[in-house]
């Protein structure tokens, strides 16, 4: 275990980075996963992890089981100050372990005769990182996301995300125009002036992909456009609108709920 008490420290540096950069983790290809629950959930999907931080005086029989198991894998680890650690943990009363890992990079998918996602410029983390584990819990395998939609390896979307990262196959900035390509089946965007109600929609019995759009601005001209149909969520006319990971979950669970109950 390697000690580590400078800010100047270049190892710090680059988690530093990782931990105050949103966008870091894209261009740098590391993440940092806080906590318990994230931590387990990189080591069951078996991930690449390339480093263990601990807070100095941190304890605990599961830190250090999960630590040992990452060290074992081959990861190198670190005990930082208490001071240097906080600086880049996003919980304020954490167990003291991070791991950082690689983020994982994939090939576009062509034609996929499986469902998609596409967020269009949703730009609130925590809601990129419910989606994205609403997404995982419908059983859909590949989300794919626009430039304008926040980081998905964020810190705070990991958060929100709670292990879907390790179970997703991840696309960032992806283009609107390059959409068709990727799917056997038609795109179905989510409108709240849209003239067919969910309920009602037929969705297709092949693959289908959903557009979800950013908070207010909705979709984008150039989501749109690729959309076959958009389908609307009836809801009380006394409301305005639905958070766009609630929508999300509804149009994903009818989605699941249908094929579920068709012959």
């Amino acid at each position: 275990m390697k000690a580590i008490s400078s800010s100047a420290n270049p190892a710090f540096k680059s988690w530093l980075r990782l931990a105050a950069q949103p966008r870091a983790a894209r261009r740098m290809r590391h993440a940092l996963a806080e906590g318990l629950h994230l931590a387990q959930a990189a080591l069951d999907a078996a991930a690449k992890v390339e480093s263990v931080l601990l807070r100095q005086g941190a304890r605990g029989a599961e830190v250090e089981r999960l630590a040992e198991i990452a060290m074992t894998a081959g990861a190198v680890g670190h005990e930082l100050a208490a001071t240097l650690f906080d600086r880049i943990c996003p919980a304020d009363h954490g167990v003291g372990l991070m791991l950082e890992v690689e983020v994982p990079e994939f090939s576009l998918p062509v034609e996929a005769t499986h469902d998609l996602v596409y967020l269009d410029g949703i730009q609130d983390p925590g809601n990129v990182g419910t989606l994205l584990r609403t997404a995982a819990a419908a059983g859909i395998g590949e989300v794919l996301a626009g430039p304008a939609t926040a980081a998905l390896w964020a810190p705070k979307t990991l958060r929100a995300a709670q292990g879907a990262h390790f179970r997703l196959r991840l696309h960032e900035q992806i283009l609107a125009d390059a959409l068709p390509a990727t799917l056997d089946g038609p795109w179905y965007g989510t409108d709240t002036k849209a003239a067919e109600p969910l309920w009602s929609a037929a969705l297709p019995a092949r693959s289908m992909g959903w557009v979800f759009g950013g908070e207010g601005a909705g979709l984008s001209p150039s989501a749109r456009a690729i959309c076959r149909r958009c389908v609307s969520i009836p809801i009380d006319a006394a409301a305005e609108s639905l958070n766009v990971a609630a929508a999300a979950a509804i149009c994903l669970f009818e989605r699941r709920r249908r094929l579920s109950t068709s012959p």
